[in-house]
């Protein structure tokens, strides 16, 4: 549709990883979809669902309420795995479009200089209490539940900071002085 219609789609965008991921996959595929910016993700999602913008890039647990209702419909997920409550729905990479694969990170954070094994002491402590009941709901908002340890999480975080880095320098946006 966007390719048919440069210039005449919007998407809704609100600040954050995914945000720049559109946008970058936007840029990169020479597509033309002017941007409606949002400050709060349910209102994005209700306008969606209303047909005031065409494409929402956003957690399941935010637009679950209109997909529910039948109002709007999953395109594919940005996980790298399916979604288990939307087992139907492929990933970006199956569809073609692995740029924009992006898992959610969730975590537990603590001060800089924190001791290692800490930190790892705690992961132990989430992993424990993290039974099949907070598995459960946790995996009905869309999560993919992954419970890696303290080197993990950070590996992850610096992945993501690198990758968002180069799609900002791609767009042209600058750091911050």
């Amino acid at each position: 549709m966007a390719r048919a219609q440069p210039g005449k789609l919007d998407w809704a965008g609100t600040t954050g990883a995914l945000d720049f991921s559109f946008a970058g996959f936007l840029q990169s595929n020479g597509l033309n979809m002017t941007k409606v910016p949002y400050r709060n993700p349910v209102d994005a999602a209700n306008d969606l669902a209303e047909g005031r913008v065409q494409v929402y890039e956003a957690a399941l647990a935010i637009v679950r309420p209109q997909l529910e209702a039948g109002k709007i419909k999953p395109l594919v997920m940005t996980n790298h795995v399916r979604a288990p409550t939307l087992p139907d729905v492929p990933t970006v990479t199956e569809a073609g479009h692995p740029e924009l694969a992006f898992d959610g990170l969730v975590g537990f954070f603590g001060p800089p200089g924190m001791p290692l094994d800490l930190r790892v002491r705690i992961a132990q402590d989430v992993r424990a209490v993290a039974d099949a009941t907070i598995g459960a709901r946790l995996i009905t908002t869309g999560q993919i539940i992954n419970l890696g340890g303290a080197e993990e999480f950070a590996a992850a975080i610096a992945e993501q900071r690198e990758r968002l880095a180069t799609i900002a320098k791609d767009l042209g946006i600058k750091p911050g002085q």
